[in-house]
């Protein structure tokens, strides 16, 4: 009786250690589906943003105006010249697409449609205001600015005879690092700007 008794209890323990053991599994690949399709749907805006800027901007464009507005290889030799040109002709235009597209001006950008995500306020499901969300594009998209910086000062890198790594481009590193891994750990897969803006990334359809 016993034995019997032992045995019902150790039949009843495995089952409940193998059902949280499932939902512990379950939980771990949902959360990795949600990141990898996060990653993608970024990965794939910034190939859309990247390439418009580059295409409509740098080469319809500005490759037409370049010499009659006076910027010329030796204008580019200073740093804040090309820092300048880099923040009105490629940041602000990549900030624009990313902070109008997620905003509650749209449905989400190109890439957050792909993969069913929208950008929506913790306190509601409607998406931020304007300002709201191109304050989080900025922070989103702040390492890539440090490491603009890193490239560009103390002295533009294309013009150095060894190019090397600089600290703002390993600090650039470090800091989307720390991104992704926010997100890794989080239990509402928000980042850090996510959630000093009270914002979620939530899967849709």
């Amino acid at each position: 009786m016993n034995t019997e008794a032992e045995y019902l209890v150790l039949t009843e323990s495995s089952y409940v250690m193998n059902t949280g053991t499932r939902q512990l599994v379950l939980q771990y690949l949902l959360r990795m589906t949600y990141f990898i399709r996060r990653t993608l749907a970024y990965l794939l805006d910034c190939l859309i943003a990247y390439s418009a800027v580059m295409l409509f901007i740098q080469w319809a464009l500005l490759s037409q105006f370049r010499e009659q507005l006076g910027i010329t290889d030796d204008w580019f030799r200073l740093s804040s010249h090309m820092q300048l040109y880099v923040f009105l002709t490629i940041s602000i235009p990549v900030w624009s697409y990313f902070a109008l597209m997620d905003s509650r001006l749209s449905r989400g950008t190109f890439g957050k449609r792909v993969f069913r995500l929208k950008v929506v306020q913790e306190s509601g499901s409607r998406s931020p205001g304007i300002g709201r969300s191109y304050f989080r594009t900025f922070l989103k998209l702040l390492p890539w600015e440090i490491a603009h910086l890193g490239v560009i000062y103390p002295t533009p890198l294309y013009f150095e005879n060894e190019a090397q790594l600089r600290v703002g481009t390993y600090a650039g590193i470090v800091l989307l690092l720390i991104y992704i891994v926010s997100v890794m750990i989080s239990r509402k897969g928000q980042s850090m700007y996510d959630r000093l803006l009270g914002i979620n990334v939530i899967s849709y359809g």
